[in-house]
């Protein structure tokens, strides 16, 4: 009589139907880095945004509602750039730190380099409530919006 043996999957030894990875034996080390996005100026690419700061906050291990509290911060820096912009791309830099997850977006200022108050406003109100830091900078004829969402703890990721 042969044993019949199953593959060990990607998570080792886990039972079978498990998706547990502590199954491994290993827990995942904090992740450090910088991933970079660039979008052009229209409101059709903030999916790929949203989709890319739901992505990395998972990754960062943050709690499922503030990884859609990320999200809408991302959606709204996006929304007040292309707002705000020359029609120039929109660049997007995500910071990843063991304590914070930063995002930093970017792009030309209209011609003039006047700022909508009233706009800018909004957009405050919104990142005040969904983010744990925010700035807005419009210098040399960029424009740059900086959110921070803090890592407490153990999350989805």
């Amino acid at each position: 009589m042969t044993e019949h043996h199953e593959p060990a999957g990607v998570y080792g030894d886990a039972p079978a139907g498990s998706k547990d990875p502590r199954w491994e034996g290993r827990t995942m080390e904090p992740l450090g880095g910088r991933i970079e996005l660039s979008l052009p100026p229209d409101s059709r690419y903030m999916r790929l945004a949203r989709l890319m700061a739901s992505g990395v906050a998972t990754t960062c291990g943050l709690p499922l509602e503030e990884v859609e509290d990320f999200r809408i911060a991302v959606d709204e820096l996006c929304a007040t750039l292309i707002e705000m912009g020359d029609g120039e791309p929109l660049h997007l830099s995500f910071d990843l730190a063991s304590d914070a997850l930063v995002v930093h977006a970017s792009t030309r200022a209209s011609a003039g380099g006047s700022v909508d108050e009233e706009r800018l406003s909004l957009s405050r109100q919104i990142l005040d409530v969904v983010t744990d830091g925010h700035e807005v900078s419009n210098l040399d004829g960029h424009v740059e919006l900086t959110a921070r969402k803090l890592v407490r703890g153990s999350g989805v990721g």
